[in-house]
């Protein structure tokens, strides 16, 4: 299959699933967001979130891993920040759970990191991920 037959560019899908999830940290931060609201869009948006961080560690990752032996150091880092993630979005449920006081501070908290995470990651695996012809069936 040639390039001019390709029917998904797979790096140019993972910006746009993450632009969806920049912008949904974007609104979960606005001060628009309703305390009902807010609980039902953290909880949607975290559990959205860990499902794809999963995808890629067991199935993105291993599979780019084995393809691309001079990723390693990438993969590993990204995969170090898919538990910082993790541990800010279980910060989060924990404080959804109670009060919901700071709630703002760790969305903020979450935001520079899930930003930086998501920008490094498209900088590193798009150009990569633009060549492959499928995903693997996991991911």
């Amino acid at each position: 299959m040639t390039d001019e037959q390709r029917i998904v560019a797979w790096g140019d899908e993972l910006i746009k699933l993450h632009d969806g999830f920049r912008r949904d940290l974007a609104d979960l931060r606005s001060p628009r967001a309703g305390a009902v609201d807010l609980r039902t869009h953290c909880l949607t948006f975290c559990d959205a979130l860990h499902a794809h961080h999963e995808g890629e560690d067991n199935a993105l990752f291993p599979h780019l891993g084995a393809e691309h032996p001079e990723l390693a150091e990438t993969l590993t880092r990204l995969r170090s920040e898919h538990r910082v993630v993790a541990r800010l979005t279980e910060r989060i449920r924990q404080l959804l759970d109670h009060d919901g006081t700071a709630i703002g501070e760790e969305l903020d908290r979450l935001a520079t990191e899930l930003e930086a995470h998501l920008d490094y990651e498209e900088e590193q695996l798009v150009p990569i991920l633009n060549k492959m012809l499928a995903l693997p069936e996991e991911a």
